[in-house]
């Protein structure tokens, strides 16, 4: 027996088949050379037991079978009928059809439903070697491509789940500081090709933080962490990016932003802070620092200028919104 095909029935031996055929002699005869080929094997005597066998087979298993090989003349449920049932359940099921029925209308018919094999009765066993080999072989190919394609999804997932890994801070799960960086770097980068273009970007501080931790320990002061961050990612525009710039104070880069927008963006997440209570029935305040670009600023001096926006907002009292609109300013 040649390796290939050794390699075939071994592999058919791992398949699952179901044979329908109400001729007990026929039945009898033909399990005995499919059993060359398939171990598990369920046998039905008529099309409608078959169908229900089909059916709790789908159940139980939460798959198809691999195979079905059906006669055509059964009482109950004949089996153009059974196999138009079963391919409007799964259009990809492999159908073997074995009969001693050759009337051209009821082979168009199954060439329409969409039979993959159509073996005559009686049937001679080259043929039935050569159909079934043909069939476990493309039965093997396909469940290979799709196992590829689960591994390819598989490890496409885990890169997502990596680079989010990568690019996200560990507490709260926004944006972290590298991967500021490099969308500040991007964003200037498109300002020197446009000119017209607008930034903004807001320095966030929570006021007072230290007496947090100091007063609830700080697994309270990482939970406050988490929900003002949250807080903050709910109230801005679907186009901003927000990040943890370090300890807590955030970040907020708005493209397309006008130093007026940026002010109007700032008070509205101030009152949104303003108005929520934190873990621990908790009330917190914001600073806000905001600066927009301006014709000849790279990005330290636009975050110099936001930096020094946020520190003016604290020495004049905390929970304000305050801004550097010219570098003259400064």
């Amino acid at each position: 027996m040649p390796n290939n095909l050794k390699e075939l029935i071994n592999y058919g031996q791992t398949l699952n088949v179901l044979f329908i055929e109400d001729n007990e002699d026929v039945r009898i005869q033909l399990e005995k050379l499919l059993k060359n080929f398939f171990s598990n094997i369920d046998m039905e005597e008529n099309g409608l037991t078959g169908y229900d066998k089909y059916i709790d087979f789908k159940e139980k298993n939460k798959r198809y079978y691999d195979l079905v090989i059906t006669d055509l003349s059964m009482p109950k449920l004949d089996g153009v009928d059974l196999c138009k049932r079963i391919i409007q359940m799964n259009p990809n099921q492999l159908i073997l059809v074995i009969s001693a029925h050759t009337e051209s209308n009821k082979l168009l018919q199954l060439i329409d439903i969409g039979i993959y094999k159509f073996l005559q009765k009686p049937v001679d066993y080259n043929n039935l070697l050569n159909s079934l080999s043909l069939i476990i072989s493309k039965i093997k190919r396909e469940k290979s491509f799709v196992k590829l394609e689960n591994e390819v999804i598989d490890i496409k997932n885990d890169n997502e789940k990596l680079n989010e890994l990568v690019i996200t801070d560990n507490l709260t799960s926004i944006y972290n500081r590298r991967f500021i960086d490099n969308i500040l770097n991007q964003r200037f980068a498109d300002l020197e090709n446009n000119s017209g273009k607008e930034l903004s970007i807001l320095f966030i501080d929570i006021d007072d933080f230290k007496l947090i931790n100091d007063e609830h320990g700080h697994l309270i002061g990482d939970q406050i962490l988490i929900e003002f961050s949250q807080k903050l990612k709910s109230l801005i525009r679907a186009n901003d990016i927000l990040g943890r710039w370090g300890g807590e104070e955030f970040i907020i880069i708005s493209d397309r932003t006008n130093l007026e927008s940026a002010k109007n963006i700032a008070e509205k997440l101030r009152e949104g802070i303003d108005n929520t209570c934190f873990t621990k029935n908790i009330k917190l305040t914001a600073s806000f620092g905001i600066a927009s670009y301006e014709e000849k600023d790279c990005i330290n001096n636009l975050i110099h200028k936001a930096d020094y926006s946020l520190y003016k907002a604290k020495q004049e009292g905390k929970n304000k919104v305050c801004f550097i609109d010219n570098l003259n300013k400064l």
